[in-house]
């Protein structure tokens, strides 16, 4: 018998909380106030974003918020979701979204064990770098096998419709992506998308993660929101789970409110197997979502959100370029920047040695390689090509992300790097 048999420690935790693991060791779980976290998944909650709704501060708890509620969410949940992607993504279409298209799920990585609980034998593609949590869910299920599908830089780490025929005429049947992207920050547009459901129509099921659509810089932050919802022909035929939710684009990841959009028949299936997985979605915070969903105040929202993040986003960029490193190419997306780090001195120009080198300034970023997502461990992390990288997030407030850089500054100013370049502070 071996002590706490059953145990695989190392299934405990993602990259991120990985980081924030390493952090505690330094200090942060002390005095988090003095650490800029530029690592963390989140964006700002605070409600001095110009434009946008004040948050909530307080819930009237009805009756039936003290039920269990069904593990599908409530109805009035699921026509909310509805009537928003109609009114933004359906308009005009004879093909339109009720509420049995919706699953209301407590919270992303749920909806996404959802999902894959209720897929059957199939090879599941899924492109690298990408979400750190999929590494994890993915290895969870032995129904499917997942494969790993590298973008090169060369691309600005893209999607596109060849590399989806390609996986397509290989025997993939099922694909999982992020868009926009993280980490990189990059996103499909609506003509690049068209063209990959046109192709993957009849063919693959794609399962689309659209947490960071809100964040979407590439049409001048007029509030528009690229999603898979505006290409699809049939809501009930064509094979596309959205995946999307209050944490990213409503500020709100406390609340744990997300959802999932597809077929009927794939939602009815999804409701289901959270009977027996996560018992369902809070009921008081879903019924005070609810008057969040409204289309037009929605849509007010979104500019707010694209201004203000865009913004932070042009800082991060100008501070780095005045370090002295070069950019690969500038996010349209997200508020993450994937930072290349192989111009540094050797001892820091790996995501995990610099990674370390900040922890001494508390800053918090997140090294490269946890976004090369390895289920089966077929091969060493060191010899990925995300190793020289580290994601940078825009999501802490402009405070935090002015002491972030001034971090990073004293790291590059420590190793003499770029010459000395790096400004002291």
């Amino acid at each position: 018998h071996k002590a706490h048999a059953g145990l695989d420690p190392s299934r405990a935790s993602t990259g991120v909380v990985w980081t924030s693991e390493r952090a505690y060791e330094h200090g942060f779980l002390d005095h988090p106030e003095e650490w800029a976290n530029l690592g963390q998944g989140a964006p700002e909650v605070e409600d001095d974003i110009k434009g946008s709704f004040p948050r909530p501060t307080h819930i009237d708890i009805t009756m039936t918020g003290r039920e269990y509620g069904p593990t599908a969410g409530i109805k009035s949940m699921r026509e909310a979701v509805a009537n928003l992607y109609n009114a933004h993504h359906r308009k005009g279409k004879d093909s339109q979204y009720s509420w049995e298209n919706v699953c209301i799920v407590p919270g992303g990585r749920a909806g996404l064990i959802r999902i894959a609980a209720v897929l059957g034998n199939a090879y599941l593609g899924f492109f690298i770098p990408d979400y750190t949590a999929y590494n994890e869910m993915l290895s969870l299920f032995r129904s499917f096998s997942a494969i790993p599908i590298p973008l090169s830089k060369e691309d600005d780490y893209h999607i596109h419709a060849d590399k989806i025929l390609d996986e397509i005429k290989r025997g993939t049947s099922v694909i999982l992506t992020s868009n926009p992207r993280n980490p990189t920050g990059k996103m499909v547009g609506s003509t690049g998308l068209a063209e990959i459901q046109d192709m993957a129509r009849n063919r693959a099921t794609l399962i689309m993660d659209e947490f960071y659509g809100g964040y979407n810089y590439t049409t001048d932050c007029d509030g528009t929101v690229i999603s898979a919802a505006d290409n699809i022909h049939d809501v009930n035929a064509d094979d596309v789970l959205i995946i999307d939710g209050l944490t990213k684009r409503f500020r709100l990841p406390g609340w744990r409110i997300a959802w999932v959009v597809g077929p009927k028949e794939f939602i009815k299936a999804i409701g289901s197997c959270g009977s027996y997985l996560d018992g369902g979605c809070n009921v008081p915070f879903q019924e005070a979502a609810v008057k969040m969903l409204e289309p037009n105040n929605v849509r007010k929202e979104m500019v707010a959100l694209q201004h203000h993040f865009r913004d932070k986003r042009d800082y991060v960029v100008k501070r780095l370029k005045e370090m002295g490193f070069t950019l690969d190419y500038i996010p349209d997306s997200t508020f993450y920047l994937w930072l290349n780090l192989v111009e540094l001195p050797q001892a820091i120009n790996d995501g995990l040695s610099f990674f370390e080198a900040c922890l001494e300034e508390k800053v918090i970023v997140v090294p490269g390689i946890f976004f090369d997502l390895n289920p089966s461990k077929r091969r060493d992390l060191f010899d990925s090509p995300c190793h020289h990288y580290v994601r940078v997030s825009y999501g802490p407030s402009m405070a935090h992300l002015t002491a972030g850089l001034d971090g990073l500054e004293r790291v590059l100013k420590k190793h003499d790097a770029f010459g000395g370049k790096g400004k002291s502070s």
